[in-house]
């Protein structure tokens, strides 16, 4: 099964950041913790019905920290 996961960078301070991931309007919310390099989604994305979508939001997510970049707009396809 293909995936084409769409994240905007919503929110970043110098404890967390914050993207939105999925396709408007239906989209979920997800939280990288910079510190301790933990994430949470806080919100699902109604469209992710199995949390694949939140799970490979999350490995795009702590890759593009680990790689010092975390651009205002980017995406997840495979």
């Amino acid at each position: 099964m293909a995936f084409y996961i769409e994240m905007d960078k919503i929110e970043e301070t110098d404890e967390y950041v914050e993207y939105a991931f999925g396709r408007n309007p239906e989209f979920g919310l997800i939280r990288l913790d910079k510190k301790n390099e933990t994430v949470r989604v806080l919100k699902e994305c109604l469209l992710d019905i199995s949390g694949k979508w939140s799970q490979r939001a999350a490995v795009k997510l702590v890759r593009l920290w680990r790689s010092g970049s975390l651009p205002e707009k980017t995406q997840w396809a495979s």
